[in-house]
């Protein structure tokens, strides 16, 4: 039986957020919602209901639903890009033109952010996609000039121009991008599984091809 104490005693209030934080928690609930479904299928409705807040907040703080697909877009750039600076300082030494790509591409191929980049191309928002932004490609491309110029250095061979660095890094985009949009399809097909082996070997065969286009001997093994 409850006590008279009990009965009075107030209900604990939720902690409540800043804006900061509400903004971010509804970004942090959109993201999942546009990389399964493609942003086409989702709405400002489903945002809150995910994000557990109301439909009202969400266009409080968004205005539309396309200014939120562009925030989610923008947030997931900014996250590559630090993830990819922090994987730079945090290395004991500075990766080589092989270790380089390889972070490239696992960076690119996590999770889903392959059907949210192939969205933002086919539906006009290229400028908010992921890496697209200077800061996202130039940091790497800059990197790899570094490299594969200290790389050539030692092998005694003439270092890649940068148009060579900037396209074979294009080349590298386009490739992880197709082949995670049809890995599925086309691995099976050739009578592969659609597994981590063979994204890891596809990755291998792709570095390889690429090392060799900035005149970098594949590591071996």
């Amino acid at each position: 039986m409850a006590t008279k104490r009990s009965q009075g005693r107030a209900p604990a209030r939720r902690k409540r957020r800043t804006p900061e934080e509400a903004r971010e928690a509804i970004l942090q609930a959109a993201e999942p919602l546009l990389m399964e479904q493609g942003p086409d299928r989702v709405g400002l409705q489903a945002v809150a209901k995910a994000a557990g807040v109301s439909h009202a907040l969400v266009t409080h703080y968004f205005g539309t639903y396309e200014a939120l697909v562009r925030e989610v877009l923008l947030r997931r750039n900014e996250l590559m890009v630090a993830s990819f600076r922090e994987q730079l300082l945090a290395a004991e030494a500075p990766p080589d033109a092989g270790q380089l790509l390889e972070r490239f591409f696992s960076m690119v191929q996590q999770g889903r952010h392959g059907r949210l980049m192939a969205w933002a191309l086919l539906s006009g928002r290229a400028e908010h996609m992921p890496l697209a932004p200077a800061q996202g490609l130039r940091l790497l491309a800059d990197a790899l000039e570094f490299q594969s110029g200290r790389v050539a250095e030692a092998q005694g061979t003439p270092p890649p121009s940068r148009e060579t660095v900037d396209m074979t890094l294009i080349v590298a985009l386009c490739a992880s991008q197709w082949f995670m949009l049809a890995r599925e399809m086309l691995l099976p097909v050739m009578g592969h599984p659609a597994d981590a082996g063979s994204d890891a070997k596809f990755r291998e065969v792709l570095g390889g091809m690429l090392q060799r286009s900035l005149g970098v001997k594949p590591r071996e093994g």
